[in-house]
């Protein structure tokens, strides 16, 4: 059996060699150069080399074992989220799902925009933290799938819902919002949820802001998982794009 350790494994490598009381002060000490203390993880009640050995392998075989589950993991979602056309982020690890670039002002259905925003998932998939599926709805478990009809007749649901939690805002506030206006903050809800929208247009304070903050404020939310993210950057853009220019 081989094993392919740091350096600071290979005192314990030579602890494992050398065996009997010469080799558990060499364990010992290497644990101790790694900041881990000097007790080993071994059931140790006598000084038997040969029993020491074979805890140590044990001991050694099970690291092996879970260092290349770990690896096989990564490659496995690695793999799954490039063939659904995203990447994973190389400093956080997380997946990042695709998103188009769409034209906003060629188009004024709000459903289709935010369709373009999201992308189409037929199975669950971590959604930094949270699981995800067809158009970025929660999923209920990691074994659930959709076809991109049900989906889709979903995410109109939800951009209703969304819709009536801007217009109920519009109506509690007193704007005097357009349809566009409306539309880009729809989009906005569906993405950052009613709690999203209230802080977006107060701020967390008594009153609401003009039109002129929300839309320069509305470019702030761009972060997942404490990192700004290309594809949220875009959508704020065109969602602020929409909320002070409109459709073509």
């Amino acid at each position: 059996m081989s094993f392919n350790y740091q350096p600071n494994y290979m005192q314990l490598v030579k602890a494992l060699q050398s065996g009997g009381i010469e080799g558990l002060s060499q364990a010992r000490e290497a644990r101790s150069t790694r900041g881990l203390g000097g007790r080993l993880p071994l059931n140790i009640k006598e000084v038997d080399t040969e029993s020491l050995s074979e805890q140590m392998l044990s001991y050694f075989s099970d690291i092996d074992e879970q260092n290349n589950a770990a690896k096989a993991k990564s490659q496995a979602q690695k793999e799954l989220v490039e063939s659904l056309g995203g990447k994973i982020d190389p400093v956080t690890g997380e997946a990042e799902p695709p998103m188009e670039d769409p034209d906003i002002n060629m188009s004024g259905d709000i459903v289709d925009m935010i369709a373009s925003f999201e992308g189409f998932r037929g199975k669950a998939y971590d959604d930094f933290g949270q699981l995800s599926i067809g158009y970025g709805r929660k999923a209920t478990s990691k074994n659930q799938t959709m076809t991109e009809e049900e989906a889709r007749k979903e995410l109109t649901k939800q951009v209703m819902q969304a819709r009536t939690i801007v217009l109920k805002a519009a109506e509690e506030f007193r704007y005097d919002w357009s349809d566009n206006q409306v539309d880009a903050l729809t989009s906005f809800t569906y993405n950052n949820g009613a709690g999203g929208l209230r802080q977006l247009l107060t701020g967390g304070k008594e009153g609401a802001r003009g039109d002129d903050i929300i839309s320069e404020k509305i470019l702030e939310y761009n972060k997942a998982g404490g990192k700004v993210l290309p594809g949220l950057t875009k959508r704020r853009q065109a969602e602020a794009d929409l909320f002070t220019q409109g459709y073509n």
